[in-house]
């Protein structure tokens, strides 16, 4: 089964705060020689959110330059339709393969059907568009009706699905139309998504080990369940320390620590205190075993 895996990259800062160009092209021209298959820039792993409009579209040349012809999405996702727009032009134009656009989410009650549609329509009409669902971080909770709705519409080719919302999984999977992409959004759960037909994942851990990911989903699909679960165990691990307990300062640290380019989460996100270092650097070390 060919599926794939795509690493939402990190936006290193240098020692006072600024954008990092130079590194940002370092850490894709490294993880470029290793099995990923492609890039996600300006996702959440990339604090999209705390970048300039200007320094979102050279994050998208400088990730496509150093790709070595490897694909590079871009998600464009805004809160207005215009800024959505603009950001997926310039992104396409810079040599974008595709783009993912996050679910439009602040007058969430009325961001719901319709709205939905003419948003994700207009941005298809620019590039293939991704639906990015992270209702963690967006508070916009889609259902399955929702994500089979916007799959038919002409230009949306897929989604990022970064609910852990495992019964949603199962549904979509079953019903999406005939070339619908679905990632998972978490590098934790890549065996088990593969297991129900995913495509692969968008996920922060591989901006770290993705080879060990690539490893740990073969062993399952070759039939090797035991092995795949002995290796996938201790990348569950580490994916919850740089996901859902400590977020972005925690992706960077560990990125740093397994010395890419990184720097300091931009403020008022902090860096990571040492006990929160050291469970990272016990979760590295076990695979590193």
């Amino acid at each position: 089964m060919a599926y794939r895996i795509l690493a939402p990259l990190i936006t290193p800062r240098d020692a006072n705060g600024r954008l990092d160009i130079a590194g940002l092209q370092r850490n894709v021209s490294r993880l470029a020689a290793t099995s990923l298959d492609g890039f996600l820039a300006l996702g959440s792993s990339g604090e999209y959110i705390y970048l300039r409009e200007e320094e979102r579209l050279a994050v998208v040349s400088a990730a496509v330059e150093a790709a070595g012809g490897k694909p590079v999405l871009s998600q464009v996702g805004a809160e207005t339709t215009a800024d959505a727009l603009h950001l997926a032009e310039g992104s396409i134009a810079r040599g974008a393969a595709g783009l993912l656009a996050v679910t439009p989410h602040y007058y969430t009650p009325q961001l719901r059907g319709a709205a939905l549609d003419a948003f994700y329509g207009a941005v298809g009409q620019v590039g293939p568009v991704h639906v990015y669902h992270i209702p963690s971080y967006t508070g916009a909770q889609l259902d399955v009706v929702d994500v089979l709705r916007l799959s038919a519409l002409p230009g949306v080719v897929g989604m990022k699905d970064s609910s852990s919302n495992l019964s949603m999984m199962v549904e979509v999977l079953a019903a999406r139309p005939q070339g619908f992409t679905y990632y998972v959004g978490s590098g934790g759960a890549l065996p088990a998504a593969l297991a129900q037909g995913a495509d692969g994942t968008i996920a922060a851990l591989a901006n770290l080990l993705p080879d060990a990911m690539r490893t740990a989903a073969d062993k399952l699909l070759a039939g090797d369940v035991q092995s795949s679960a002995r290796l996938q165990a201790p990348l569950a691990r580490l994916n919850a320390l740089v996901t859902r307990r400590h977020g972005i300062p925690g992706l960077k640290y560990a990125a740093a620590r397994l010395g890419f380019a990184a720097g300091d989460p931009v403020p008022p996100l902090q860096p990571l205190g040492a006990e929160a270092r050291g469970e990272i650097d016990r979760a590295l070390g076990e695979i590193a075993e």
